[in-house]
């Protein structure tokens, strides 16, 4: 069994490895986002037009530029690819939280890496490669399935492997992901203020994904051979094991599900195991003091356990194997798996709040948000970066801030059954301040909050309060089970996460058309 000592985590290895996976999985697809008007000029022009459009729209977002014509393809890239990445995100989810005790963690976690390389590797390669708009069309809509749903895959199997770890190692991986959206940002203004050309700006944003995925998955191969990694993958490998040791011996009728066991008994048998079972049963109270509830009738004797456990008898110490003093799951022993429904129960309330805390956000962001002009910039270049300052880098910084503050912070704590929810629920005021602000076009409602600087408060208190609520929950939902059962609670979790955002994807809509 685990000693009483934990190892620490030097360097902070397991850590820091946590946050660039937590990057990984999302650097890439923000970067697919940013790239989005070379998507739609792609589809705004025939092959035979490529090369020379290309050349008359070198300036990214330029607003001396006259717009290209859209097409119809053009039209309706945006409301196709939203469709394309959130029903993958959510069915596979789904699938991760339900199925992933049958598929090996590792498969799942560098099998969807990989995926996902080759997607990016191919979009890098199509940069090069001209194509007509239907066939470019439909191959990038394939690719946002494909690559949505492997990062679902991925996700929801990182925050299960941080469940088996501390709570705060659930930070890193939200800290990770709230930095991607960041270094997107950073690179929309950096192509904005140098005037590069489409192309080049989107193969630098795909070869750049291709290499931070590559980093993702060496961090991951490194990931195992970290003591502080395998000490706690031990916890979950004894978990498991004493969870097939109890069932087996019930089955056996050794013990009762309704009984305690005298530990007298064990001066008689010749295993540890009788013990184990008694501890996870009963608890370490009263198995350690010998008290039972049984009647005498149905209460195991001495005798009884020795002969049921002797070389001559059943042993059932045959269904585990014991190695070094740690109990090892046997794929063919029959044990009860972790009800998913029995979790639920012990975190639905940090998964309902979780989703809410997405739906809010992106019913919102980047709907209402983007759409905001600046009241203050006239005609100097602020009105150029205005939209990417203050709505996309000003929520990623914040955001991630909110975030990367839960691994030193957590307050409230896990047990406020109240205070968390009241928190998360009170996110619910931001719908109104942001769609008060200069939001153009605009049928319906007034503009209350005209200078730019009530934009960006609003923008800074509503991002840190999603970075810092959405991680707060993350973090909690896998501690308030079982060790055993912390896996299937973070897929869970991200599960409920996915829904917030197809949620408020749906939302955006009906609040864009309130504005």
């Amino acid at each position: 069994m685990t000693t009483g000592h934990t190892p620490q985590d030097r360097y902070k290895g397991v850590w820091l490895i946590f946050f660039m996976l937590g990057l990984g999985t999302l650097l890439p697809w923000n970067f697919f986002m940013t790239a989005s008007m070379y998507f739609k000029n792609r589809l705004g022009q025939s092959q035979n037009e490529s090369s020379i459009m290309a050349k008359e729209n070198m300036d990214f977002l330029d607003p001396t530029q006259p717009p290209m014509k859209a097409s119809f393809l053009d039209s309706i890239f945006n409301n196709v690819m939203t469709i394309c990445a959130m029903l993958p995100l959510l069915i596979f989810t789904c699938l991760n939280s339900i199925l992933h005790q049958r598929i090996p963690q590792s498969l799942r976690i560098l099998g969807s890496l990989v995926a996902i390389l080759l997607m990016f590797a191919l979009t890098a390669i199509l940069v090069k490669v001209h194509l007509d708009p239907l066939p470019f069309f439909i191959v990038t809509m394939v690719k946002i399935v494909i690559i949505n749903s492997f990062g679902a895959i991925l996700q929801g199997s990182l925050f299960g492997l941080a469940g088996l770890l501390p709570a705060n190692y659930t930070a890193p991986i939200m800290s990770g992901q709230g930095l991607a959206g960041t270094f997107a940002a950073v690179a929309m203004i950096c192509a904005i203020a140098s005037g590069s050309e489409l192309e080049k700006s989107a193969f630098g944003y795909f070869i750049t994904a291709c290499g931070v995925i590559v980093l993702s998955i060496l961090c991951y191969l490194v990931l195992p051979k970290l003591k502080f990694y395998q000490y706690y993958q031990q916890v979950k490998t004894e978990a498991l094991g004493e969870r097939e040791t109890k069932m087996d011996l019930i089955k056996r009728g050794i013990l009762q599900r309704s009984c305690k066991f005298d530990t007298s008994a064990l001066s008689h048998t010749s295993s540890w195991v009788v013990l184990l079972s008694s501890i996870y049963i009963w608890g370490d109270s009263e198995a350690q003091k010998g008290e039972g509830t049984c009647p005498s009738s149905q209460k195991p004797t001495a005798q009884e356990l020795s002969e049921r456990t002797s070389v001559g008898g059943e042993n059932p110490i045959k269904s585990v194997e014991v190695e070094q003093g740690v109990a090892k799951p046997n794929p063919q022993s029959t044990y009860e798996k972790p009800s998913i429904i029995a979790i639920l129960k012990e975190i639905w309330v940090l998964a309902l709040s979780v989703c809410f805390v997405f739906t809010i956000t992106i019913g919102v962001f980047p709907s209402i948000t983007a759409e905001v002009k600046s009241t203050i910039a006239g005609t100097s270049n602020w009105k150029n970066y205005f939209t990417p300052v203050t709505c996309f880098l000003t929520f990623n910084i914040f955001d991630w801030a909110g975030r990367s503050l839960t691994s030193v912070f957590m307050w409230p704590k896990k047990d406020s059954r109240y205070l968390l929810p009241a928190l998360v629920v009170s996110r619910i005021v931001f719908v109104p301040l942001l769609m008060l602000c200069n939001v153009h076009p605009r049928k319906n409602l007034p503009v209350v909050f005209h200078h730019d600087a009530w934009f960006i408060v609003f923008m800074i208190f509503f991002a840190f309060s999603n970075g810092y609520l959405a991680s707060l929950c993350m973090c909690f939902g896998p501690k308030k089970v079982k060790s055993s059962e912390a896996e299937t609670a973070g897929s869970i979790m991200a599960f409920f996460l996915s829904l917030g955002l197809a949620f408020g994807a749906l939302l955006s809509f009906l609040l864009r058309a309130i504005v």
